[in-house]
């Protein structure tokens, strides 16, 4: 993460495992590298009623045009003790993150989250009829690996060098990319 987090403790004696917790959750944030100008993380234990100890964390995170916030509280000691200081440091953390999700989730051009999963014109490039499967040659020189239960036609009906419309799907094979969807197209008559 290279936006600067300042990190600040108040009325409370931080340990190293909490200290390395916080890195920890600010080490998640690197997705969102080079969106987050700058952050503060504020733990503030508040003494009330006798032992117990009120801790207050606070994220904030500063990105180009406003600031992400996440406000939790834990009671120490409890029953559940460290959990909850964790568990409330987590959400604290989570909370900010999933309003920056949101923020450039809707700023983010539509166009290229759209056009990454739309069907692309291809030829087919190998086939192997023993297991019903096959490479997809696409435009910018690579292949996609499909299976028959991604056809929209028929397997027996393939030949090489055939055009298709294919789509890639996210998640990739054991052979590299693969296709969610391959359409022959059949030739104008």
């Amino acid at each position: 993460m290279d936006a600067p987090i300042e990190i600040t403790f108040r009325r409370f004696e931080p340990t190293d495992r909490i200290r390395a917790k916080i890195e920890e959750l600010i080490g998640q944030l690197g997705k969102y590298d080079g969106q987050i100008v700058s952050g503060r993380v504020v733990i503030d234990g508040q003494n009330r009623r006798g032992q117990k100890t009120v801790v207050s964390v606070r994220v904030e995170l500063n990105y180009p045009g406003g600031t992400a916030l996440g406000r939790r509280e834990a009671d120490i000691p409890q029953p559940a003790g460290q959990r909850g200081f964790d568990s409330a440091l987590t959400e604290a953390f989570h909370t900010a993150a999933e309003q920056l999700r949101s923020h450039f989730a809707k700023v983010r051009p539509q166009e290229s989250n759209q056009l990454e999963h739309q069907p692309v014109h291809g030829r087919i490039g190998r086939l192997n009829n023993d297991v019903r499967n096959g490479f997809v040659e696409i435009p910018d020189g690579g292949s996609l690996f499909f299976s028959e239960a991604v056809l929209q036609g028929n397997f027996d009906a393939l030949a090489v060098g055939e055009e298709v419309l294919v789509t890639q799907a996210e998640a990739e094979s054991p052979y590299g990319p693969q296709a969610s969807m391959v359409k022959p197209i059949s030739p104008l008559t």
